[in-house]
């Protein structure tokens, strides 16, 4: 905690919790309570006043703010489809890349999410995985290109895995064993 930070900081008289404990030890204040633990910013109405102001925006900026509240709004519907079909598999949250707005507002252009895009330990969970891969790959409603490329690479895996299973029945002339639960590959467009 810094102590002794008072006075005015750009024109805005400051009070600190640690000057308001310092007066409780000189007599002149009851013991300090939660509130006198941290900063506090005092502003008098005309300095109020002064921050509520915002610039004029011209009709041009207006619609780019506009715009870029569109933006915003359809990119995180769109990682956060992502990321609720991906499920387990994805890694973290959603990532976005921001732009300021010509109000000073930031809003997001582009994200994206992480999805562990590995092989399982056998065929089967292989293939369960690469399902949802692809299905949370395609799990917006305007998947981009590379959401296209990672649900393809998925349903390349879930047939790698398909082959894996048939050659691995091939080999050894049985029958489904109860451990191979018959597992389909799904394909969209």
């Amino acid at each position: 905690m810094i102590n002794g930070v008072s006075g005015s900081q750009n024109g805005y008289p400051l009070v600190t919790g640690a000057e308001k404990s310092k007066n409780a030890i000189n007599g002149e204040s009851e013991s300090p309570n939660e509130e006198d633990l941290g900063y506090k910013l005092s502003l008098s109405d005309k300095n109020w006043k002064t921050l509520g102001k915002k610039e004029e925006l011209s009709e041009e900026d207006l619609r780019k703010v506009e715009e870029l509240k569109k933006i915003d709004k359809r990119v995180h519907t769109h990682e956060q489809a992502h990321l609720s079909a991906a499920g387990s598999y994805a890694s973290g949250g959603a990532s976005y890349d921001y732009v300021t707005g010509p109000d000073g507002n930031r809003y997001a252009n582009s994200g994206h999410v992480n999805i562990d895009t590995s092989r399982e330990k056998t065929p089967e969970a292989t293939i369960i995985k690469a399902n949802i891969i692809q299905k949370a790959a395609l799990a917006p409603a305007d998947p981009s290109p590379a959401d296209r490329q990672i649900a393809a690479n998925a349903v390349k895996m879930a047939m790698d895995a398909q082959k894996e299973i048939a050659e691995k029945k091939k080999g050894s002339n049985t029958q489904d064993s109860p451990d191979a639960p018959d597992v389909t590959v799904s394909e969209s467009s």
